[in-house]
């Protein structure tokens, strides 16, 4: 069904995408380091190779699958890391005064 001539496959392949970039939101909030990012989403795409792999009692043979799926991976874990990066690089606030609360 993924294909670039059909409007099912373009609406399906706007889908994927719109979910790698929900997911970069879900590694922000559930990882919250850089460094795991591509880890957790490379174990994601797997698990959905294997889910799909059953599902089709096949291995996914189409090119525009794996164009798709490649696409999203990359997507994923760059905006995933970036966004993580972004946490991690914010600054410290160091208050030397003392509080009081009177």
């Amino acid at each position: 069904i993924l294909g670039f001539s059909t409007p099912p496959g373009r609406l399906s392949m706007m889908a994927f995408i719109l979910n790698a970039l929900t997911c970069a939101l879900a590694l922000l909030y559930f990882i919250r380091r850089g460094k795991q990012c591509l880890d957790f989403t490379v174990t994601v795409h797997f698990f959905h190779l294997l889910g799909c792999w059953i599902y089709n009692s096949r291995f996914p043979s189409a090119l525009t699958w794996w164009l798709v799926h490649v696409v999203c991976t990359a997507l994923m874990a760059a905006i995933g890391e970036y966004l993580c990066m972004r946490i991690e690089l914010r600054e410290i606030p160091l208050n030397s005064a003392p509080k009081s609360n009177v």
